[in-house]
């Protein structure tokens, strides 16, 4: 099959290394500059943000699947584009991407579908939003609100401090900010895919620091099954039917990052895709194909294909270790998945317990457990 893959990120390069595992007669294209891994794919240099350049190689050169990574893509338009010239794509449409860019416009939602969220506020004005800080409970999250350009979220223990940075906010052109309330449990993060009617529970996973390292463990003992349906019948429905009422289908990954307080979930934000090192966890766990995953949920067909999604009954331990601080292991084992990006070499490694899978990993690499390492 002829694929593109619209993005260059590191997402971009696992998926297109995954296909062609899966798959060797796939002929795969990324839009990068990066063309060092071309026994995977073609290198295709054009700008992510080039939709009419994008859609032009697909047009001319037959590409029969175009899989979208990349945001920017994304925000302008290229769903809407492609499904308008009959295209099959797996992205989101613009609009419905919103909810996963916009703090403001998640939170708006969540408030109006009674998701559970911190209580916050929406300011568009350094005045109003020093004013309410002032009668806040520390610590409090400030945060910007368009986050595709990057995510500015702190936690701030004390006025001063907390108006320090909403000022630096307001002077950094941003025309919004969100400001919450901090949850003080460790934040969670599940990995939904939906045809927009339909969704299905990929992974789920935390992240935590550990002898100097950050590590992903999935899938989390803090998330059971019933968890899982509670969420899926509680926000992600209600969420996918309140985007269909203003936009398209919402047709892609759909991640939330999660506390649970008090037996209580809170829902902090939504994610379009993979974030960082993410896609790689979940690859590592995943028996099935990937490109029928896809496929089924760009036809809208996911809850005729799949009833679940196949993944194997094992823990996944990853880490990501910044090359300045670690010489990276060569190694073809195919017990671990290696990749990299410009900063940090990740690795993963699977077994039937989370400790058989981390002294795995640590074996591999050379790491004593007590040996601290800078990320």
């Amino acid at each position: 099959m002829k694929i593109l893959i619209a993005g260059s990120d590191l997402n971009a390069k696992l998926t297109a290394k995954y296909l062609k595992i899966e798959d060797e007669s796939n002929d795969i294209y990324i839009t990068t500059q990066d063309s060092s891994e071309k026994e995977f794919y073609t290198a295709v240099n054009i700008r992510e943000n080039d939709i009419e350049s994008i859609r032009d190689f697909v047009k001319y050169n037959s590409i029969e699947f175009t899989i979208v990574t990349s945001q920017l893509a994304i925000i302008n338009g290229i769903a809407d584009e492609f499904k308008k010239e009959g295209f099959l794509i797996f992205a989101p449409y613009s609009e419905s991407e919103k909810i996963t860019c916009f703090n403001s416009i998640a939170k708006k939602i969540m408030y109006k579908l009674r998701i559970n969220t911190p209580k916050f506020g929406i300011f568009d004005r350094e005045n109003l939003a020093i004013d309410y800080i002032r009668k806040a409970k520390f610590p409090i999250i400030v945060e910007n609100d368009f986050t595709l350009t990057g995510r500015e979220m702190t936690k701030y223990n004390s006025f001063s401090k907390a108006k320090t940075g909403i000022q630096k906010l307001f002077e950094n052109n941003n025309e919004k900010i969100v400001i919450e309330n901090y949850i003080d449990e460790e934040p969670i993060f599940l990995y939904f895919i939906t045809d927009g009617y339909n969704a299905r529970p990929l992974i789920n996973l935390s992240k935590t620091e550990e002898n100097g390292l950050t590590s992903i463990i999935s899938p989390t003992s803090k998330i059971s099954e019933e968890i899982i349906l509670y969420i899926l019948k509680k926000i992600i429905y209600p969420l996918l039917d309140d985007i269909a009422k203003f936009s398209d289908m919402y047709t892609g990954i759909l991640g939330l990052k999660i506390k649970i307080h008090n037996g209580t979930i809170y829902v902090l934000e939504f994610y379009n895709g993979f974030q960082e090192y993410d896609m790689q966890v979940f690859l590592s766990l995943l028996n099935d194909k990937l490109l029928n995953i896809l496929l089924s949920a760009a036809n809208s067909s996911l809850s005729d294909e799949y009833d679940y999604i196949n993944m194997y009954n094992y823990y996944s331990y990853t880490i990501a270790v910044n090359k300045s601080k670690f010489q990276n292991i060569d190694d073809s084992d195919e017990d671990f998945f290696e990749s990299e990006d410009e900063k940090n070499y990740i690795y993963t490694s699977t077994a039937s317990t989370l400790n058989n899978a981390k002294a795995k990993l640590y074996n591999h690499l050379n790491i004593e457990e007590n040996k601290e390492i800078r990320i």
